[in-house]
């Protein structure tokens, strides 16, 4: 019987996550000492969707060069995109809801393995902690999804307004084009620079100002474990001040930057190799080999 104080959910990320920390780690270190080449960059504008590739080993920054501005972003392994993605409830499950420097984020059942690590961050964490309370954050994920066109038309009336959806179809239809666009219309995505905190019931979910707990030259940065394709959504909610009217929303480009060691892709996690079947294959074959537990007795 298990013991009334253990923990088994801390136990067993401890125990997922520790073969892997060492990468971010390093990674982390190159970067605080300027120690990362620069392969690519671009500008995000508002009110557009990009597509890009990050490459296993390369490090992707998201930086404010403007003003606050949200972003939405969502990754597919590049040699099985309609397959494996970074999972927002596989994620949450093993770091949390929330993101800090050193989280994973792993993929979808059956590979659920480390495709990128949350590396850097210079937000000030504390900060925000101190003027919206202990469970504030800006990198979340939440209901595997992200803003809509639906929900803005809902709430505000307005037909076919900017959204995170408009603007990741725009980019998996750049980067993967249109099957595997149709196949994420609704993608699990992973923000970042929105000031929020999982401190509700039921509605579990408040949203801050960004204005004055993020600052210009701000970035994250994140470790990519293998060839990823990637689509990122400048929120329209930009940095969510004014949410009383869409049209009061106010938005900003950003950069995106690719870097690289001196000598090359950096260092990366191994694959684990996880055995369990893809579920739609394993009830066809007649569920072979399926382990159970036990079957309870009415009292």
């Amino acid at each position: 019987m298990t013991k009334p104080d253990y923990d088994i959910v801390a136990d067993v990320k401890k125990r997922l996550n520790e073969p892997f920390d060492k990468f971010g780690e390093a990674a982390r270190e190159l970067s605080e000492k300027g120690k990362l080449e620069l392969v690519n960059e671009i500008i995000l504008e508002p009110y557009t969707g990009r597509g890009f590739e990050i490459k296993k080993g390369q490090v992707v920054r998201y930086e404010l060069i403007e003003g606050p501005q949200i972003i939405d972003t969502f990754y597919m392994v590049k040699d099985r995109p309609m397959d494996e993605w970074a999972d927002s409830f596989n994620t949450a499950s093993f770091c949390g809801h929330t993101q800090f420097e050193g989280a994973h984020y792993y993929s979808n059942t059956p590979w659920v393995r480390p495709l990128l690590t949350f590396t850097r961050d210079t937000v000030d964490i504390k900060a925000m902690q101190e003027k919206y309370g202990e469970r504030a954050a800006h990198s979340y994920v939440v209901h595997n999804g992200a803003c809509n066109s639906g929900m803005w038309e809902a709430i505000f009336g307005i037909k076919n307004a900017n959204s995170c959806h408009f603007n990741l179809a725009q980019g998996l239809l750049e980067i993967a084009g249109e099957e595997v666009a149709r196949r994420h219309i609704q993608p699990a995505a992973f923000m970042h620079f929105q000031a929020i905190a999982f401190d509700k019931i039921p509605t579990s979910l408040t949203y801050y100002s960004g204005r004055d707990v993020f600052k210009k030259g701000d970035c994250v940065e994140l470790l990519a474990h293998e060839d990823l394709l990637v689509s990122i959504s400048p929120c329209p909610m930009g940095d969510q001040h004014e949410l009383a009217s869409y049209e009061d929303m106010v938005c900003y480009p950003m950069r995106i930057a690719m870097y690289e060691g001196k000598d090359g892709p950096l260092e990366t996690a191994p694959d684990p190799g996880r055995q369990t079947a893809n579920a739609v294959d394993f009830v066809k074959a007649g569920r072979p080999g399926m382990v159970v537990a036990k079957v309870g007795k009415s009292e």
